[in-house]
């Protein structure tokens, strides 16, 4: 069903997602991480708290996020700034990385020369060894963020999320496969915005008030 469709029937309420990207993070070395992952750095706390004044123009009620170290700590900062409660899901992180949690694309790349290969031929499927495929965390995510709009249908909630969940979330307004996710950018200690109708929703905004030398493409 169109939006068209869907707004011919009467009026719905709205829901207000919020999505942040916890970060950046304490992490010189340039490696992958997910769970428990990396602390924020103090350049990702002060841009986290600067957020917090463009997320109080929405009447946020809760924040979400991962129970993973940089996302906890934006969503406590966040949530301490809004005045509101946090609650910590561990359905909400990031990809798993498995074997090659801790490494750099060039250790993967001389290590793993075969996954790596298999990798670029099916970029949403491939799981790296022990850990999780986008396409499996992205339907995680998926299922989640769900779970969390009909729980607050008709009212406004902030989502700290990573990567692969903030573009997950984004598919839900947007005809996106996972494979397509990277063509979406989502910023370290931005905001995006999606409202829902029902079911039915409309991406308002992308990575809102940049702070100068925070973004970054995974």
């Amino acid at each position: 069903m169109g939006l068209l469709s869907h707004f011919l029937k009467g009026p719905h309420p709205k829901t207000t997602l919020l999505l942040t990207r916890a970060g950046p993070v304490k992490n010189p070395e340039h490696v992958l991480y997910s769970h428990p992952g990396l602390p924020l750095s103090e350049q990702g706390k002060q841009a986290l708290r600067s957020l917090a004044g463009l997320a109080r123009r929405y009447p946020v009620v809760r924040v979400y996020s991962a129970d993973s170290l940089a996302e906890a700590e934006a969503a406590e900062l966040l949530a301490e700034a809004l005045g509101v409660p946090f609650t910590l899901l561990p359905e909400l992180r990031e990809r798993a990385w498995g074997e090659w949690e801790g490494l750099s694309f060039a250790e993967v790349r001389e290590h793993y020369p075969e996954a790596v290969a298999a990798w670029l031929q099916d970029e949403a499927g491939f799981a790296p060894p022990g850990g999780e495929s986008v396409r499996a965390a992205w339907e995680r995510g998926r299922r989640a963020i769900e779970a969390l709009l009909a729980q607050h249908r008709g009212q406004a909630l902030l989502l700290v999320g990573n990567c692969t969940l903030n573009r997950a979330a984004l598919s839900l307004a947007l005809p996106l496969p996972p494979e397509e996710g990277l063509r979406l950018e989502q910023d370290y200690a931005r905001l995006s915005v999606v409202e829902f109708y029902g079911e039915e929703g409309v991406v308002k905004a992308l990575n809102l008030d940049p702070c100068p030398g925070v973004g970054g493409v995974n």
